[in-house]
């Protein structure tokens, strides 16, 4: 189900591009030092949000241990299996097909009709309304939001935020369903 809803994003971002004719192609470099520099800064962006991720999972604090919950319900109910090849597959459509969506189309035009900051806003927000599974990760999905996207602004390409969603995606599917101890009042 998972990869059905992740993949129909990504097709759903490129027939929307097509119809409002956004240039995705021009916002994924091609090859070459661009493209790992663009990976890298993705990488290097993964690394603050997963010490975050960290400290809001192992948080004895009544309002992240009932995200937590939320989250360890959700996945037990997409991962039933629990495979690490399914978390990965699922990861990647995510980073693709959501940033293809999210920054490389909404934002894209949003910027376009407004001005830069408006668009990374009211993408941002889209962004988190549509992981809106609590108040709280409404907001945390926002703040994500916001990131990705002034990686777009500031370095004009799709790439970073894309390795940026996927490997926190992965890892952590991975941790939470596999490595996490619930916290401990």
């Amino acid at each position: 189900m998972a990869v059905l809803v992740e993949g129909g994003i990504g097709l759903l971002a490129i027939v929307l591009a097509w119809l409002f004719r956004v240039p995705l192609r021009e916002q994924l470099p091609a090859s070459g030092s661009a493209l790992w520099y663009a990976m890298a800064r993705g990488v290097f962006v993964t690394l603050p949000m997963l010490a975050l991720y960290l400290w809001l999972v192992h948080s004895s604090r009544a309002v992240f241990r009932r995200l937590r919950e939320q989250v360890e319900w959700l996945i037990r109910e997409m991962f039933p299996a629990n495979s690490i090849p399914q978390f990965a597959m699922v990861a990647i459509l995510a980073g693709v097909g959501e940033e293809l969506l999210f920054r490389g189309v909404i934002q894209y035009l949003l910027v376009e009709w407004t001005t830069p900051m408006i668009g990374l806003v009211l993408a941002s927000l889209i962004f988190g309304l549509a992981h809106a599974l609590s108040k709280l990760y409404f907001v945390l999905a926002t703040l994500i939001g916001l990131c990705f996207g002034w990686l777009v602004l500031q370095h004009g390409d799709l790439v970073a935020p894309i390795v940026a969603h996927s490997l926190y995606d992965f890892v952590a599917l991975l941790y939470l369903s596999r490595l996490a101890k619930p916290a401990v009042d």
